[in-house]
């Protein structure tokens, strides 16, 4: 697994790593490589005791936005014409 990390440099001899979710951990250390290892085996033994998971929660996000202009169209009066005009433009490209 590859996560993204900061890096940051607090002081003359203080750097901090961490990441953000779905695993967010933060660890210091005297130089930048101090503070990246001491990320990476806190990182591990985390994940070690679980697992990263997808789920799907229902609700308005996963609704398609489209869906409230479905049929806005349908009792339009050049509606006919603009499908007819539709079709004749996707014969000319076969």
């Amino acid at each position: 697994m590859k996560m993204t990390v900061l890096v940051e440099r607090l002081d003359e001899h203080v750097y901090r790593a961490s990441t953000p979710h779905p695993v967010a951990i933060e660890c210091e250390g005297c130089s930048r490589d101090e503070a990246v290892e001491r990320l990476r085996d806190q990182t591990a033994a985390r994940l070690k005791g679980g697992e990263l998971v997808q789920v799907s929660i229902p609700g308005e996000r996963d609704a398609n936005p489209w869906v409230t202009y479905a049929g806005v169209w349908k009792d339009h009066a050049n509606f006919d014409a603009v499908m007819e005009n539709i079709a004749e433009y996707r014969r000319t490209l076969a």
